[in-house]
């Protein structure tokens, strides 16, 4: 039940408490540490919607599509030292090595009793992220698009559209949207549903 706006808005309060810089920028709001729910728009809103995204900040922020997966696919053997992971994109859910269980690591429609479970009720990927896979879609800072043709290197997502893209599978759905490679729907970002969440990343500026 929290919208893409309300999650930049998050982001960016916690970097403020924390005394770091402001990740993202929205025309007409400064004063992100006193920032408060009703203060975020409810409905369509361009300024929001039209946000932009200071890469060389060091504050909070959502990971982008590309970040999600390869938080999920959890750095298997193949990806180690340097190496390409070429296979992990294909995983039935994060965590999996072919021969576990779904329902040990991931709430979908039918084992979640048609609700989100509280984070780390179920077992980790092998970076110990916890539900990677189901339990709730989680919002990414792309724009919904088609991912462009050819060799991609820390994929950001085209710069301009209206709606946003979310990752991740969850109860609401059922088991194969918990397959790595499974890109979520698009919805605009002020929407607030009881099957989309978000988790936040640290920038790190290069």
């Amino acid at each position: 039940m929290v919208s893409w706006y309300h999650a930049i808005a998050f982001c960016n309060k916690l970097s403020a408490i924390e005394g770091l810089t402001a990740v993202y920028n929205v025309s007409g709001v400064s004063n992100w540490a006193n920032i408060s729910f009703s203060d975020v728009p409810l409905k369509e809103d361009q300024n929001w919607t039209k946000a932009t995204c200071n890469w060389n900040a060091n504050g909070y922020r959502l990971p982008t599509e590309m970040e999600s997966m390869w938080a999920a696919m959890g750095a298997p053997a193949d990806g180690q030292d340097a190496k390409t992971d070429t296979k992990s994109y294909s995983k039935e859910f994060a965590g999996s090595t072919g021969s576990n269980q779904l329902n040990d690591y991931a709430w979908h429609w039918d084992n979640s009793a048609k609700k989100t479970h509280p984070v780390g009720s179920l077992k980790p990927n092998e970076l110990s992220l916890y539900d990677m896979s189901g339990n709730v879609f989680e919002w990414c800072w792309d724009y919904f698009d088609n991912i462009p043709a050819g060799t991609k290197t820390d994929y950001k997502g085209k710069p301009f559209g209206s709606d946003r893209l979310v990752r991740g599978g969850g109860w609401v759905s059922d088991s194969s949207f918990c397959a790595i490679a499974e890109r979520g729907d698009r919805y605009s970002p002020y929407d607030r549903t009881f099957g989309i969440g978000f988790r936040v990343v640290r920038n790190e500026p290069k």
